[in-house]
C-alpha cells in the first residue's frame, strides 16, 4: 500500500489507523480464506465499515473483515484484541475476544471458533 492510499483511508475515517493494521496492509491488501474469512482490502473497507454502521453501534471500532457468514471481525482504534461479533448487533457487549491482538491472530493463522 502507498502512503498516498493510506493517507486518503485515513481521512476517510478521520481516525488515525491501528500500526498492526496499517503492516497488515502494507502486506497485503486484502485477503480471502478458503474458510470464508475475508480481510477487506484498503479499497472495500471504508465502504464496508458505512454500510455495517460500525461508527454508529460501534464507534471506537474498525471492521476489517468478515467469515461470511454474517460475522464481522473488528479492532479497537486504540487498545489491542480483535473481536467477532454479529452483523445485526455490533453492540460492543456482544462482542467475543478471539485474540489478544491483531499480530497475534495472524501468528495463529487468523483461526476462530465457529460457535
Amino acid at each position: 500500500m502507498e502512503d498516498q492510499q493510506l493517507n486518503d483511508l485515513k481521512a476517510q475515517f478521520n481516525e488515525a489507523l491501528p500500526e498492526d493494521y496499517i503492516e497488515l496492509l502494507r502486506f497485503t491488501d486484502g485477503l480471502t480464506l478458503k474458510s470464508g474469512l475475508i480481510i477487506y482490502s484498503s479499497q472495500n473497507i471504508f465502504e464496508r465499515n458505512e454500510t455495517l454502521e460500525v461508527r454508529t453501534y460501534a464507534p471506537n471500532y474498525l471492521a476489517i473483515g468478515d467469515d461470511s457468514g454474517g460475522r464481522s471481525i473488528l479492532i479497537p482504534f486504540h487498545g489491542m484484541g480483535v473481536y467477532l461479533v454479529d452483523q445485526g448487533s455490533l453492540d460492543p457487549r456482544d462482542m467475543k475476544k478471539i485474540s489478544q491482538s491483531l499480530n497475534s491472530w495472524l501468528l495463529d493463522g487468523l483461526e476462530f471458533s465457529n460457535s
